[in-house]
């Protein structure tokens, strides 16, 4: 053998014996065992089931989300109509001239047809609203059959054109809106007077179906201790007698100076005012120190000898918070010194009348009212009226001041007459959920409602609710 194969051969041989050498196996085929699919097809199955339910979820909610924008948007628009409606009931004006039938007086021509029944022969049951419910159950209101209300309309410039009567109902759930003439003139969406019937029915509009809740609350106007019998029970002060007294306020160190003040009564006369002209400097005091003034508090006429601090403290006036009340007197020189009075001089003489504590001083949230006495004789039976409200409790007095700087002003004596305190029985009120009508008596005094309109669209609900204001319901002066 040649010797170079066989040292290849040792070589190889040596190798072998050497190395760990394995033969290969069959290559394995690649794929999914069936354990492995099935595990796959359940999580792909749970991942669509988790996606289908999302989206359905987005789907029904996108719905719903459209369904209640629809039925807010339909509530919301009749609403804004209805409140045009209401907010326009009423006279708005008692005296008119340019009456068809000649008449100056409009307001005693359209009296009896612009309010309810005001010419009622019982007067409980007189009703100078403008107003009426039918509700579909009396003793709840959460549905009203029908919503009545009157007004008088008037040409684009202020002239009297006729009275409507405006019929809101709900028929089912679908609500309706008829406007017929109860005088003058008809419009296009108004029918013309005397229309009846049928011929009506072709006045009458849908306004919106699906509606589920029609609701009106009136104001209710104040009412001492919740009970309206009287129309004096919204006297404050003073009594049924319509008497009151003044007592006089004197503290030196304020310089508050004494008066001459007169016998309690429906009238007193007040004189003898302090002055803060002096002729040693020939004008007017100028040092604050030195600058006097007078006071006095109103009371009850009651026989008591006690000093304004002891009346004030043993017969306070009550003020609730959030009503307005009106304060009212008149104010006149004596007969024979009318024309003395006009020396006072407005920018400079001072009179007013505000409320103040056992202690004299002014209470917080009540400014004084300055007020003037007439200057001539043909002004001194206008009676001044102020209004005002406080948004707390308040047990208070009623006082005047008087700041004279011209001598002449201050040496003709004030009359001062008829001093009232009242609720303003037509700017008090409150919504009472539990109240949901008013007396006829007391219809005139309602001043706003509160509309809830509540309308359905595929299921879902949308509710407008809006507080109405009708400051013309009622006048009838």
């Amino acid at each position: 053998m040649h010797p170079v194969f066989f040292g290849m051969r040792n070589v190889y041989e040596e190798t072998m014996n050497q190395a760990s050498f394995k033969p290969m196996s069959k290559s394995r085929k690649s794929g999914f065992t069936l354990m492995e699919l099935l595990v796959y097809i359940a999580i792909v199955g749970i991942v669509v089931i988790v996606a289908g339910q999302a989206f359905s979820n987005s789907t029904k909610m996108r719905v719903r989300t459209q369904s209640m924008l629809k039925a807010s948007e339909v509530a919301e628009n009749v609403a804004t109509l209805l409140k045009t409606d209401i907010a326009q009931m009423g006279a708005k004006s008692s005296l008119e001239t340019h009456v068809t039938n000649g008449s100056d007086d409009i307001f005693s021509d359209v009296k009896s047809l612009v309010f309810i029944d005001p010419e009622n022969d019982t007067e409980a049951n007189k009703d100078s609203s403008s107003f009426k419910f039918v509700p579909t159950n009396p003793s709840t209101a959460e549905n009203l059959q029908k919503f009545i209300m009157r007004r008088v309309r008037y040409t684009s410039v202020g002239k009297y054109a006729a009275v409507e009567q405006i019929t809101w109902s709900l028929d089912g759930k679908v609500l309706k809106r008829t406007c017929e003439t109860l005088d003058g003139d008809g419009t296009d969406d108004c029918a013309p007077k005397g229309t009846s019937g049928d011929n009506l029915d072709s006045y009458t509009v849908e306004m919106a179906t699906g509606v589920e809740s029609f609701k009106i609350l009136p104001a209710v106007p104040w009412h001492k201790d919740g009970v309206a019998d009287d129309e004096d029970e919204y006297l404050v002060f003073p009594d049924a007698t319509g008497e009151f007294r003044f007592v006089q306020r004197y503290d030196e160190s304020d310089n508050i100076l004494p008066l001459v003040v007169g016998e309690g009564g429906s009238s007193i006369m007040l004189k003898g005012f302090a002055s803060n002209y002096t002729e040693a400097n020939g004008g007017e005091v100028s040092t604050d120190s030195d600058k006097k003034r007078n006071e006095v508090y109103a009371f009850p006429n009651l026989n008591l000898d006690v000093g304004w601090k002891s009346f004030c403290q043993s017969h306070p006036i009550h003020l609730e918070s959030n009503v307005v009340y009106e304060l009212s007197f008149g104010v006149r020189a004596p007969v024979g010194s009318e024309n003395a009075i006009k020396a006072f001089i407005p920018t400079k003489d001072h009179m007013a009348v505000g409320f103040r504590n056992k202690d004299g001083q002014k209470v917080a949230g009540i400014n004084d009212f300055a007020f003037f006495p007439p200057a001539d004789t043909s002004a001194k039976e206008i009676e001044r009226k102020m209004r005002f409200s406080t948004n707390t409790n308040v047990d208070a007095c009623i006082a005047f001041t008087f700041s004279f700087y011209s001598p002449a002003a201050a040496a003709v004596p004030i009359v001062f007459s008829n001093l009232r305190l009242r609720v303003a029985e037509n700017a008090s009120y409150k919504f009472d959920n539990s109240v949901t009508s008013v007396s006829e008596k007391y219809k005139k005094h309602v001043k706003a409602f509160q509309l809830t309109l509540k309308v359905t669209r595929d299921g879902e609900a949308g509710e407008a609710t809006l507080v109405i204001p009708t400051p013309s319901n009622g006048p009838t002066d």
